[in-house]
């Protein structure tokens, strides 16, 4: 299975760095040239080791424990078809609450994003066999959360409080508070400065704030970090602005601490897609991965907030045609489709991929790309 994820026989010419030219296309130097189109690849993109591993382990498993049931508690990577691709082995995804009713003998897989401290608990007391896939990263959230716990801080996670990993990694605090933007940030510390109510807050943050949270209490200590897939730049200025606040409330920050949690796969990918795209030259963007990821949003977002083009946030090769691409907007929550969307003429492309993305999956949106384009001829394939 990893061979096949892995697969990329065009990405792995156009990445040298000498010029090959195979059947009319030109590949070298992060760029692939056939006819009126030109592709450029961000410098780093696709999975990282954390993904790669969490795989392997599922993989392992179900080659290794043939006579027993396969566990993953939720989606083990936020990626549709290899999460398939591992069901149709034999791989069964069960939400936390199923875990009551595995059998003894099953093997269960805690994913990449790890899982509540209350499931480790119920993992142990069952004496169930546990293969922890837990990225490092996120290890490292879950170590500082409880860290800020033991000295007397609030959590205060900058991430979405429904996504798998902020679920995980609140649960080793007490008391916690996840808000998901800029918007958020400010209207918390508008509360810390004493301008904004109790009642609103527990309207506007009950989800996203642990049992009997008391915004008057629990916010005069407040530890900060953050999903390790958010926008970097975004959780610094969230950081700033509690600090700021905490600073007018108290003339001191000595109740304020932040640690950057941002994992190093996420910010690469960042990195280099906002090089890409302020380096100009790109018409637009397409950007390769689950829907439901948040890093693949997130390189979606910096793309645009850097270059200005349009940004198409795929799944799969299968999202788009000659003349219609669907996608997931960078201000939506629902796909939609615009027609159009590859210009006549000569195109610049610019690709990326976050990290929880096959590399087989991004040669093929290539493979499709170069398939509109004839080699001598400046007109599209019909």
């Amino acid at each position: 299975m990893k061979t096949e994820l892995l697969q990329k026989d065009i990405l792995k010419k156009a990445t040298r760095r000498e010029w090959l030219e195979e059947s009319g296309v030109r590949m070298g130097f992060h760029e692939i040239h056939k006819g009126d189109l030109t592709l450029r690849l961000a410098g780093v993109w696709g999975f990282c080791y954390g993904v790669l591993y969490a795989i392997e382990a599922v993989d392992r498993a179900l080659n290794d424990f043939k006579d027993r049931k396969i566990y993953v508690l939720g989606d083990l990577i936020h990626n549709p078809h290899v999460n398939e691709q591992l069901q149709k082995r034999g791989a069964r995804f069960i939400n936390l609450e199923e875990i009551e009713t595995v059998e003894p003998d099953a093997v269960v897989v805690v994913p990449a994003f790890g899982t509540r401290r209350d499931i480790f608990k119920k993992i142990r007391e069952r004496r169930l066999l546990q293969i922890d896939t837990t990225c490092p990263e996120v290890r490292t959230v879950e170590e500082e959360v409880t860290r800020f716990q033991e000295e007397g801080f609030t959590a205060v996670i900058h991430g979405k409080f429904e996504h798998q990993e902020s679920i995980a990694t609140s649960s080793f605090a007490e008391r916690y508070l996840i808000i998901r933007n800029k918007d958020e940030a400010g209207w918390i510390c508008e509360f810390i400065r004493g301008r904004k109510s109790p009642a609103d807050f527990k309207t506007r943050f009950s989800r996203a704030a642990s049992n009997g949270f008391d915004p008057e209490v629990d916010l005069k200590r407040v530890g900060m970090a953050n999903q390790t897939t958010m926008l970097m730049n975004e959780s610094l200025e969230i950081f700033d602005m509690f600090r700021q606040a905490i600073l007018a409330r108290d003339g001191h920050t000595e109740n304020f601490r932040a640690m950057k949690t941002i994992c190093s796969a996420t910010q690469d990918r960042q990195d280099a897609v906002a090089r890409l795209s302020k380096d100009g030259g790109i018409d637009l963007l397409i950007d390769v991965g689950g829907h439901a990821s948040s890093n693949t949003r997130n390189l979606a977002i910096t793309a645009h907030q850097n270059g200005g083009m349009p940004v198409y946030h795929i799944e799969s090769a299968a999202a788009f045609s000659r003349s219609a691409m669907t996608f997931l907007p960078i201000d939506s929550s629902t796909v939609d489709t615009r027609y159009g969307w590859l210009p006549e003429g000569p195109v610049s492309v610019g690709l990326t991929a976050g990290a929880s993305t096959p590399h087989s999956e991004l040669e093929l949106v290539i493979q499709k790309l170069l398939g509109f384009y004839a080699v001598s001829s400046p007109s599209l394939v019909g």
